[in-house]
């Protein structure tokens, strides 16, 4: 196992690398440090940037660079189906014969709105499995994460400089990926974990650079 030091970026020795405390002793720079923090900002070590995999898009101009994941699985083969469904049978017999005999019935109103919002949520949820990206670029130093479709979705801005590490996480048993610095910023819910695992070690290669 190959570990660099997070300042001066030269190789850590196997004996400054205490696992079970979980420290890293860098001798060039004085620096002690946390061995798993070490970790978690460095790339796996047979990770290739040069090689794709489907449903991924890397992009790099001098500086400047971005990676863009689409998040279009095999689950959308179970939810286009479902959606259709479910929204046919309980949004059209809630709603569908007040408009179509031109009544507004208030208590069946009221009644249908946990269906309705359940059918906003579930729509969204399955045109993000068809359709859905999520995209991280930095541009001189401004970075954006962006999760949606389209143009359509969830955006944040802040310095690249700012991230510390890069962390895989679960959350109600879903892996996502968590950029960690003066900020956190979460993302990657409903990326496959081949993707998750291709834009964790390829945003790495990008910290500290």
């Amino acid at each position: 196992m190959e570990v660099n030091c997070n300042q001066c970026k030269r190789k850590i020795d196997a004996e400054n690398i205490n696992v079970s405390k979980d420290t890293a002793y860098c001798l060039s720079c004085e620096s002690l440090i946390s061995l798993s923090s070490l970790l978690e900002t460095s790339a796996s070590k047979k990770f290739d940037t040069t090689q794709s995999i489907d449903g991924v898009k890397v992009d790099e101009h001098g500086g400047n660079w971005s990676i863009n994941a689409s998040n279009r699985g095999l689950i959308a083969l179970f939810l286009v189906p479902f959606t259709f469904v479910w929204v046919g049978s309980s949004l059209s017999g809630i709603y569908g014969t007040q408009l179509a005999n031109g009544e507004f019935d208030l208590q069946k109103s009221l009644f249908g709105l946990p269906f309705l919002i359940g059918s906003v949520v579930l729509i969204s949820f399955t045109l993000m499995s068809v359709f859905g990206r999520t995209n991280v670029s930095c541009e001189n130093g401004k970075t954006l994460v962006f999760i949606g479709i389209g143009s359509i979705g969830w955006y944040r801005r802040f310095e690249w400089k700012n991230i510390e590490r890069i962390t895989e996480s679960y959350s109600r048993q879903k892996k996502h990926l968590s950029l960690e610095g003066s900020k956190r910023v979460n993302l990657g819910w409903g990326l496959s974990s081949e993707k998750l695992y291709y834009m964790s070690n390829y945003l790495k290669t990008k910290l500290k650079k």
